[in-house]
């Protein structure tokens, strides 16, 4: 059986160990309690390292095309023309482009395993993947005498979008006249736009406090670590209550 010395050590260890856990839990706890007088229910998160823990991007990974007078940017899968959201990007934006036909004008946003057809007015309109027969991995996209241009890693392709045909074609009798989407740095202005929407709206203090309360701020394994620190505290409660029984028979 163990001495009372020794489970005096044990549990002041212990003690020690669990002391910050409790300050966490106690503050948490405390703020959840006043988060309408401190607006944290409605206030979203908009520091770059706090959104890291959400997988959110930062401001420096946003990705822009140039777009007749504007731009279409994405950043963390979501998809802007200048700073309306407009659409999601499964994999990254390749490049995007305004298609003209003869009665109509289209919106041609790439991403690595899909098409997305936007409307003048950025509606989407029709996402076209690998089922429809779409080439990918698409690498770049471009335009020949307003004909829309496909590389992936295997060859080039003409996009015929109403019928769904993609034609391979000679690399060398394109290259000449092709006109590629290409990536430009995103505008200070835009920027600062895009890094106050980028993935922070459903984020709030409300529910980061929440997620630190319950350990799920750091995923699967701080639901476990607070069981672990639930168990510490009842060991310090039963180890706690053996000392002062001794205490008393002396």
């Amino acid at each position: 059986m163990m001495s009372p010395e020794l489970l005096k050590r044990w549990h002041g260890r212990l003690g020690v160990l669990a002391s910050a856990f409790v300050l966490l839990l106690a503050f948490t706890g405390l703020c959840l309690n006043h988060v309408s007088s401190f607006g944290f229910d409605t206030k979203a998160l908009r520091s770059p390292s706090l959104l890291a823990f959400y997988g959110m991007a930062e401001a420096s990974s946003i990705v822009s095309y140039p777009l007749v007078d504007g731009y279409i940017s994405e950043s963390n899968g979501q998809l802007f023309y200048q700073a309306k959201e407009i659409g999601r990007c499964d994999d990254s934006l390749i490049g995007a482009l305004a298609l003209k036909s003869k009665k109509t004008q289209f919106i041609v946003v790439a991403c690595g395993q899909e098409l997305l057809l936007f409307s003048s007015t950025f509606q989407l309109v029709e996402k076209i993947g690998p089922a429809f027969g779409l080439p990918v991995p698409i690498q770049r996209i471009g335009l020949v005498d307003d004909a829309l241009l496909i590389d992936t890693s295997s060859s080039l392709f003409f996009a015929d979008l109403n019928a769904l045909i993609w034609t391979s074609v000679d690399e060398r009798g394109a290259a000449f006249s092709s006109q590629w989407s290409e990536t430009a740095p995103t505008p200070e202005t835009l920027k600062r736009e895009l890094t106050e929407t980028i993935g922070s709206e459903d984020i709030t203090y409300e529910r980061l406090l929440l997620d630190i309360h319950s350990g799920r701020i750091f995923g699967e394994w701080g639901i476990y670590l607070v069981d672990a620190m639930a168990l510490l505290f009842m060991l310090l409660a039963i180890s706690g209550l053996v000392l002062w029984r001794k205490g008393r028979k002396i």
